[in-house]
């Protein structure tokens, strides 16, 4: 690779233009000069990480205005390790034990709504999530001994009982609250910890443009600091969490131009401007609607919407064309309904708005062309109407269903079973084939699985797309996020 070059193309991969504001898939933010030039100075030295974090800790204090903070490998392990610090504190003989709770309080209190795709990082410490609906719930499970509160900032408007209410309730009785608020822009005081959380999580690599793999846990300073004993470079469970002195100096550098020298109106201008280009390039194509921002919000969104049946595809169908396309572009999966996708401008460069506009225009204009070119539809398809024996394959072990399928003229319906699954097939047979898919709930994920493949008499096979999310992170990205399988299938006589 020459110096120069660009890296990602070298590998033969294609950049994109990102419609979808800061998710880690794609890449989160770009980082802000001033932390590239921080990080890059802090390479060429050594330093104890330990004093670098009670120095970084102190300063975090002063611009944030809690009563301390660390800088972690990401925000999911700033969730995991304040929760190391609520079950086990600094205490040798508890932190070598985890994930191995038995004996200690590991039972963490959510509201059932607020369940998030992250909490995962909570029971991987060795809690289980008791899940509440309002006041009557808390009282009911801290009858046995609770290790802490976990509350998702963006979805606390959706739940039966507020911060303050849960707070009054547990923090006479020395139960901290922790608020994940990684997609949330960062507050000087935080609100979440004005409002009684001890803990609060925010992203480094999202709203504040620092270093991708970094997350900042603010809060109380004795809970904090047991937080950074659970971390590495210490050897506990979260020894594997790996922060460097380049993302400590790197995100330090990102929060004092956050709250120092970042101009918030012009951003907010500029958000503005690029939602209105998009929508006079597609005037005359597509209604469009900007989407104000609400709750926790800060950056407007746009709305556009078409006829499906005129186009031939949903939004889904719109974000894969502009994915394939160039410039390549990426537009929010999480969005996409049958007719309508939005799009979020905070991450887009000058000049991108427009060829977002234009791309979108014209492969709105591409499909109107090939829907009213298209031959109709012709056959019954194949007779799939019977019992299957379904065995999937993944990279590593595999797994059989017994799979039962029913037809009324051209409409499947199908019922599955295996020592995990039970319950019913969502399928259609397409031009190539066959596609079903079916799901299982596992506390607050929906497992996915989508089957793709070819039926050939007493045989089917092909791939299965895997994947999960929750109720708030529904998406294709979310739903194919564990690769594929191989699957294939035997008719039972």
């Amino acid at each position: 690779m020459t110096r120069n070059a660009n890296p990602y193309l070298a590998l033969g991969v294609r950049p994109f233009i990102n419609c979808c504001s800061v998710r880690t898939v794609f890449g989160g933010s770009l980082m802000l000069p001033e932390v590239r030039a921080a990080m890059a100075d802090a390479s060429r030295q050594f330093v104890n990480l330990d004093e670098l974090m009670e120095a970084a800790g102190a300063r975090l204090a002063e611009l944030t205005g809690a009563e301390w903070g660390i800088v972690t490998c990401g925000s999911a392990a700033a969730v995991a390790l304040a929760t190391a610090a609520c079950v086990a504190g600094n205490d040798p003989a508890k932190m070598l034990r985890l994930p191995f709770t038995e004996g200690m309080a590991n039972r963490v209190i959510m509201p059932r709504n607020q369940r998030f795709v992250y909490d995962q990082a909570i029971r991987m410490i060795g809690t289980h999530i008791v899940e509440i609906d309002d006041r009557a719930g808390l009282d009911a499970a801290l009858a046995e001994p609770v290790a802490m509160v976990a509350l998702l900032g963006t979805h606390e408007h959706l739940s039966g009982i507020r911060l303050e209410e849960i707070a009054a309730v547990v923090k006479p009785r020395g139960i901290p609250i922790l608020v994940d608020a990684a997609s949330e822009h960062l507050e000087r005081p935080s609100p979440w910890l004005v409002r009684g959380a001890d803990l609060v999580v925010y992203s480094g690599g999202k709203f504040l443009r620092g270093p991708q793999t970094s997350g900042l846990l603010l809060g109380s300073k004795p809970l904090v600091q047991a937080a950074w004993r659970n971390s590495s470079p210490h050897q506990a469970l979260g020894r594997p969490m790996k922060v460097s002195k380049e993302d400590v100096v790197g995100l330090l550098a990102a929060v004092e131009y956050w709250f120092n020298d970042r101009d918030a109106a012009a951003e907010r201008r500029r958000w503005r401007d690029d939602v209105e280009t998009i929508a006079r390039k597609l005037a005359g194509v597509a209604q469009t609607e900007v989407l104000e921002p609400t709750g926790v919000e800060r950056v407007p969104r746009l709305l556009v919407r078409w006829d499906p049946a005129e186009v031939g595809f949903d939004g889904v169908g719109l974000r894969q064309r502009l994915l394939d396309g160039t410039p390549r572009i990426v537009l929010d999966d999480m969005s996409a309904t049958s007719d309508s996708i939005a799009i979020e401008p905070f991450s887009l460069q000058p000049g991108e708005a427009a060829a977002v506009g234009d791309a979108i225009a014209a492969a709105l204009a591409a499909g109107a062309r090939a829907t009213a070119a298209a031959p109709p539809a012709t056959g019954p398809g194949p007779d799939v109407a019977g019992e299957w024996e379904l065995r999937v394959r993944f990279l590593h072990g595999e797994r059989v269903h017994r799979l039962r399928i029913g037809r009324s003229g051209s409409e499947l319906t199908g019922q599955h079973q295996s020592a995990e699954f039970d319950g019913p097939v969502r399928m259609r047979l397409t031009p190539a084939g066959i596609f079903f898919g079916f799901d299982l709930r596992y506390e607050g994920n929906t497992i996915a699985y989508q089957f793709d493949g070819r039926v050939a008499a007493d045989e089917m096979g092909g791939t299965v797309v895997l994947g999960s999310a929750t109720d708030h992170h529904q998406g294709v990205v979310g739903l194919s996020q564990f690769g594929t399988g191989e699957w294939q299938a035997v008719r039972l006589r």
